[in-house]
């Protein structure tokens, strides 16, 4: 504690010195006070809203979309050893897995390109990365769904060319699905890569090159390892947005590609059981802060790394 703090409370707090803790307090503390508006927001529209996910998740359910206000355990409980809904997780986190693995490479390289250009070139690839992000989400994923369709222009141009004679199913399938979720999260993935890749010094490229390391040998000795913590991050992010992914399963899959984000909706809004909806949300929440939390784990340590490089 500072000084002059040990001074007004060892001498008690009574006229002038309580006027000066308090002018103390005011101008150490007053640049949080544009925050207050922020915390209230996120107290009344998130945190009340978990709080009480989380308290119907442990009532009973009952017919009809009725349910009983008893404390108990049998949506988690049941959640975690019906073999369906672990199914269901298990492809949630392929799906995650998946989209993680296309994305982290073909959304390095995008980001890299980005780096290394300059001027007119720069701004063209921005425009490019930026401009999925113009339109609303559910316009995209239809389009997808055109360009996928059996009538869609990728059957047509391949049937033009002679290369096949029917038309490929492509829509409503897995891979239809990753690419979806890849051309949602590939923006930003490239984003948060693009802003680290800036944060390296170009001197250790040039020292490198100039100690005589080639290309490719420059690239994965140098840039690659300073560029782990974004990479990780944008990775994780990536991740966890294709595994509680809602609206692409929905638009570009079938029922077996569906995530536990997509069974959570069904079960509060068509089967009306609220107390194992709130359940499994509460759940994919859970792991989401487990994954967090190993990367705030993991990503310090390659900081670490990367700061004595």
């Amino acid at each position: 504690m500072p000084f002059a703090i040990k001074q007004i409370e060892g001498q008690g707090f009574g006229g002038t010195r309580m006027v000066d803790y308090f002018h103390y307090i005011k101008k150490r503390y007053v640049y949080l006070l544009p925050a207050i508006p922020i915390v209230v927001f996120f107290i009344v529209f998130f945190i009340y809203p978990l709080f009480e996910m989380l308290k119907i998740s442990l009532w009973k359910s009952l017919p009809y979309g009725e349910f009983q206000k008893t404390l108990t355990f049998e949506n988690y409980v049941r959640f975690l050893t019906d073999t369906f809904y672990l199914k269901v997780l298990w492809k949630s986190f392929l799906l995650g897995i998946a989209v993680t693995a296309l994305t982290i490479p073909l959304g390095f390289v995008l980001a890299y390109a980005l780096w290394t250009s300059a001027g007119v070139k720069r701004k063209i690839l921005y425009f490019c990365i930026l401009f999925p992000l113009f339109t609303n989400l559910v316009i995209r994923l239809y389009g997808w769904r055109i360009i996928f369709s059996p009538t869609g222009p990728i059957n047509i141009i391949l049937k033009d060319l002679g290369i096949i004679d029917e038309s490929l199913k492509m829509i409503f399938t897995f891979p239809a699905v990753v690419i979806g979720l890849f051309s949602e999260c590939a923006p930003y993935y490239v984003l948060i890569v693009f802003s680290v890749l800036t944060l390296i010094n170009r001197r250790y490229v040039e020292a490198a090159i100039d100690l005589g390391a080639g290309p490719i040998r420059t690239f994965l000795k140098v840039i690659w390892p300073l560029s782990l913590p974004g990479v990780i991050s944008g990775g994780i992010l990536t991740f966890i947005w294709s595994f509680g992914a809602f609206a692409t399963p929905t638009i570009l899959g079938k029922p077996v590609h569906w995530t536990a984000a997509v069974h959570a909706e069904r079960q509060i809004l068509s089967v009306r059981d609220w107390p194992f909806g709130t359940a499994i949300g509460f759940m994919l929440l859970v792991f989401v802060v487990l994954v967090l939390f190993f990367q705030g784990r993991l990503v310090p340590q390659i900081r670490t790394q990367r700061s004595e490089f």
